[in-house]
Order: structure tokens, then C-alpha cells, then sequence
């Protein structure tokens, strides 16, 4: 990302910020424990937070060995529009053949848009490289004038809206639903920002209730998890309590953790997990691992740009070690695939020059047989 992108960025959204912070939009008040027990209406038992211990169970139910005595999970990282890497390479993942069907795959943010068709697989690659190639992915940072600087978003969120709603259909719904029944489950993360938690979606669930209020659901779920607070407005999700109804705010899953695949209280605990603790751990990074030279201006904007970007990769490289750790302590393989050097790690550039360019790199990773390491030096 150049040094004038960043600042122009960061210019906005601060302005943005600071101005709207005087038109706060009403919400309806609720407590702790009126939020607590609260559920999305019409739904129960779809979500958790990544400290209930209803995760982890969750987490190990699914990861049953298959008949071939192999488990396998997947987890799709945020990036922005570097997630065209990570389509291109599940698209020629997919058409080889030779895609495992995980027992687990999980997205956040960028990778939350990936995620259902990697859970469904086969025959629906196409629909993928579409989501991600489509003009409608061209126009995701469109400006919304004056409006950004009295409501609570840079850009319109109609775009990704609309991305997310022409593939959440009704047949993707069951496909994924057929696969949760099987005992294998896809799993989104938001971020609530009202309880400053890592909410963790069983997308599974959702989708076996059916109808227009699984499918509504399932596509906030995605768009929520995608939108960056500040950049695009955030999704309000209707839930109750008894007859008390209100709205949580969630936002882009990777304002906590870039990744999901293995819930906190298994990283901390000490015990055995059986299946868990010989699995294989692919993850894709939708950006890049090293560390990108640039010299810094010495002003405010591009000083706070570069600050917010080495943040984010330290916290994507945090997370790839403690998994890391993770295997290394249990007897798990973790494989990593990234962005490659080649490639320009800019995760606000969602011009079809650059879409294409990470599309295609991550269809030649995987047919090349690069796609992915296990030796972290590498990186």
C-alpha cells in the first residue's frame, strides 16, 4: 500500500470519526446479563463466544476422523481484497479433485466469503471465482459523500450487501445444510462490539432451519464478519431475550484475530484431545507473513497508516505461532499458505488489475504444488 493511499485512507476515516462521533444514532439499552442469554430471533444455539466451552465442544464433535482415519481442518483468514488469493486457490483446489472434504472450515472477515464454498465444494467453483471477479467486487469502497461524515461508516455498505446477498441463496443454503448433517461444520467469526468478544457463527445451524430467515441471518452473518468498523457501517442483529428485544452491533471478525482454528480454551488447556491432536491445519493468509520495507514519511497520517498495518501483521503472525505451538507440543501438522512476494499485498486495491493478478497467483500456487509450507522460516 503506498505511503499517499494510506494517508489519503486514513485521512477520511479519521475526518469521518471525528465528525460523526457528534450524530451518535439511537440503539435501544440493554445489560450484561439481558445480552448474556439473548439469541438471534428465531434461532437458538447457532453462536458462541470464543471462551464458552460450548465451542470447544462443538469443535470436537466435528472433528471426527473419517474413513480413512484422516481430519482436517481449514481456515480462511481476513485480507480484504487480498482474499482473491485464497479463491483462486480454493477454485483450482476444488476442479483438481483433490480437496479434502474437511471435517471443519472456518472464515473471518475476507474469508468468511470464501469459507461456504469451500464447505460445499465441488460443483459450485464456478459460483466462487464469480463472487470474487464479478464487477460487483470492483465497487466495494464507494464513496458515500457527505453521508460519511454524519453516519457511522467512510463507505456504503451496498455493495458488499449485494456481493453477499446474489450468492446466499437458497440452494447454497442447502448444500451447506446437507453437509452439517453429516457431522461437519463451517463456522464464521464477528466481532460484538457491545461485549468486545470473538463471536464464533455456526453457519451449519443456521442454514438447516431454512427459510427467508436462515438465509437473512447467514448473509449478515457474512457481511458483519467482512465489514471493517470505520470503513463500512456495522450490522445490527436482531435478538431477545424472553419478550425483551434489541440489537448487538457486530463487526469484522479480524478486528480480534485474523484467523480461527483452534478455539482458545483448547490452545490453553492441558489434555489430551484425541482427534484434535493429530489433525492437519491448512490455513490460508489472504496478505503477506514477512515484514514490507517502506520508508515512512514523517507526518501524522501515513505514521498512523504503517502503525495500523505493522499491528495487524504482528497479530497475524502472533496467531499462525501459537497454532504453531499448538501442533508442535500436540503432534499436529500445520500448513500455511500465503500471499507470495510476487504478489502486492494491498488490501484496499479492489481493482480488476489486481483482483485478477491474486486470483491467478493463488490458482498457479496450487497447481505448482507451492501452496503450501510447514516450515515457518520460509514466511
Amino acid at each position: 500500500m503506498s505511503a499517499h493511499r494510506v494517508s489519503s485512507w486514513f485521512a477520511l476515516v479519521i475526518a469521518a470519526s471525528l465528525l460523526s462521533g457528534c450524530a451518535t444514532l439511537p440503539r435501544v439499552d440493554f445489560s450484561a446479563s439481558e445480552q448474556a442469554l439473548a439469541q438471534p430471533i428465531g434461532f437458538r444455539d447457532v453462536r458462541f463466544s470464543e471462551e464458552s466451552p460450548d465451542l470447544g465442544a462443538a469443535v470436537e464433535r466435528a472433528l471426527h476422523p473419517d474413513e480413512h482415519g484422516e481430519v482436517r481442518v481449514l481456515a480462511m483468514s481476513g485480507g480484504g481484497a487480498n482474499g482473491a488469493y485464497g479463491a483462486g486457490l480454493l477454485y483450482n483446489w476444488i476442479r483438481s479433485g483433490r480437496m479434502p472434504k474437511f471435517q471443519l472450515v472456518t472464515g473471518v472477515s475476507t474469508g468468511a466469503l470464501g469459507a461456504p464454498f469451500a464447505f460445499v465444494g465441488a460443483g459450485w467453483e464456478e459460483r466462487l471465482k464469480s463472487s470474487f471477479l464479478e464487477n460487483k467486487v470492483r465497487g466495494l469502497l464507494r464513496g458515500r459523500g457527505v453521508l460519511s461524515l454524519i453516519t457511522p461508516g467512510v463507505f456504503s455498505r451496498a455493495p458488499l450487501d449485494d456481493l453477499v446477498r446474489s450468492y446466499v441463496t437458497d440452494d447454497l443454503l442447502a448444500a451447506v445444510a446437507v453437509e452439517h448433517r453429516k457431522g461437519r461444520r463451517l463456522l464464521v467469526a464477528t466481532t460484538n462490539l457491545d461485549t468486545e468478544q470473538f463471536i464464533v457463527w455456526d453457519m451449519g445451524a443456521i442454514a438447516v432451519q431454512g427459510g427467508a430467515s436462515a438465509k437473512e441471518l447467514f448473509a449478515e452473518v457474512l457481511i458483519a464478519s467482512a465489514s471493517v468498523p470505520g470503513v463500512y457501517p456495522p450490522t445490527l442483529i436482531p435478538v431477545e431475550n424472553g419478550e425483551r428485544r434489541f440489537e448487538e452491533m457486530h463487526v469484522d471478525g479480524q478486528t480480534v484475530r485474523a484467523f480461527f482454528a483452534i478455539p482458545s480454551r483448547l490452545l490453553l488447556a492441558n489434555r489430551n484431545f484425541g482427534a484434535l491432536d493429530r489433525a492437519d491445519y491448512y490455513v490460508v493468509i489472504n496478505g503477506r507473513l514477512d515484514s514490507l520495507f517502506q520508508v515512512t514519511p514523517v507526518s501524522a497520517l501515513p505514521i498512523i497508516g504503517r502503525s495500523f498495518d505493522t499491528a495487524a501483521r504482528a497479530s497475524v503472525r502472533q496467531t499462525v505461532l501459537s497454532t504453531a505451538e499448538f501442533c508442535k507440543q500436540r503432534g499436529c501438522h500445520l500448513l500455511l499458505s500465503s500471499l507470495p512476494k510476487s504478489e502486492r499485498d494491498d488490501p484496499i486495491d479492489f481493482s480488476a488489475a489486481h483482483i485478477n493478478s491474486l486470483f491467478r497467483a493463488g490458482q498457479a500456487a496450487m497447481s505448482s504444488g507451492a501452496a503450501w509450507r510447514s516450515d515457518l522460516l520460509t514466511f
